[in-house]
């Protein structure tokens, strides 16, 4: 299966008045020119009409000049079409010079109606009012990301954090990943969100490709364990990382539980000082109505999916990455 480009090299424009048809040529490569203002109308011979008939054989294979099923409206009047990769042969045969094309649509304008995502999110509300997210890519393919969202402000579900997303193309320029304005809802009434930058470092990001992992993890980790603990964490758990409740600071928290998720891999929590402010503080969470679950180094280390299968399981949610964990 072909992978569209995720904008054109050449459009054609074509208006339609009572008795004519005038087709317009909008080029990267060629400019943009009146390819024709004396089309009487379908199948008329012009070669206006050639465009949208001909066909381009590739071996075995055939296919259209214009992507016909990918048509615009840009006005009640006034359709664009786009040029397949390999129509753009039919470009090379005209050997008149035509005129070139003055009026206010150009290839950027075009660029923007036309452009074809990398990637989609969608996001389908479920009966119990959370949010479900999923992804798909070329590499990720239609996989569940996030259960149980709810949408708050900073929600810390990896969904919610891809639409949040910002990506730098270039230096000064940023853009986000997800284009929130190009939303559309589907028969199911899901929201369909296009991702149309960034894809690669995602899908890398969704399959914990070590190789940008770390760069989704907030520097504010106290301990390499618990840097660890998130990154392997954050696909399944709505976890907010060193979260404040009366004077203590949590290691991990699920505040809508009132979750407390404590990670016992440090020197100090050996001591008997320690051991003692931790039960004091235990005491005091149990008492606000807060679960504290503790988890020591040698669990996380070696046996980190029994760690989460429990906390889901606590929280009442699916985990979203069982089947696809990065050994």
């Amino acid at each position: 299966m072909r992978r569209k480009r995720l904008v054109p090299d050449h459009y054609a424009i074509v208006y339609t008045e009572e008795t004519r048809r005038i087709f317009v040529i909008i080029s990267e490569i060629f400019g943009d020119f009146v390819l024709t203002k004396s089309c009487s109308g379908s199948n008329c011979g012009c070669i206006g009409c050639m465009m949208f008939s001909s066909k381009v054989l590739i071996g075995e294979a055939e296919f259209s000049v214009l992507e016909l099923d990918g048509s615009k409206a840009l006005d009640e009047n006034l359709m664009a079409y786009s040029f397949t990769e390999e129509g753009e042969t039919f470009l090379f045969g005209p050997k008149h010079k035509y005129k070139a094309y003055k009026g206010t649509i150009n290839k950027e304008k075009l660029d923007k109606i036309f452009r074809f995502p990398d990637a989609v999110v969608i996001i389908k509300r479920e009966e119990d009012g959370t949010f479900t997210h999923s992804y798909v890519s070329p590499t990720v393919d239609g996989r569940v990301i996030s259960r149980g969202c709810r949408a708050t402000p900073h929600c810390p579900c990896v969904g919610c954090r891809i639409v949040d997303m910002w990506y730098t193309k270039a230096p000064g320029h940023i853009t986000p990943a997800v284009d929130i304005s190009e939303g559309r809802a589907s028969a199911e009434g899901e929201l369909i969100l296009p991702v149309f930058e960034g894809e690669e470092i995602i899908s890398k990001m969704l399959t914990r490709d070590p190789s940008v992992r770390h760069a989704f993890s907030p520097n504010i980790f106290d301990s390499p364990l618990e840097r660890m603990f998130y990154e392997l964490a954050f696909l399944d758990l709505h976890i907010y990382p060193q979260h404040p409740v009366g004077k203590y600071r949590l290691d991990f928290a699920i505040p809508d539980k009132r979750i407390a998720i404590e990670l016992d891999g440090h020197e100090y929590h050996k001591t008997k000082y320690q051991r003692t402010h931790d039960a004091k503080r235990d005491r005091w969470l149990y008492g606000q109505g807060w679960t504290v679950l503790r988890f020591t180094g040698t669990e996380i280390h070696q046996n980190l999916d029994h760690c989460l299968d429990e906390i889901c399981t606590l929280v009442g949610i699916e985990r979203v990455s069982k089947s696809n964990r990065a050994p």
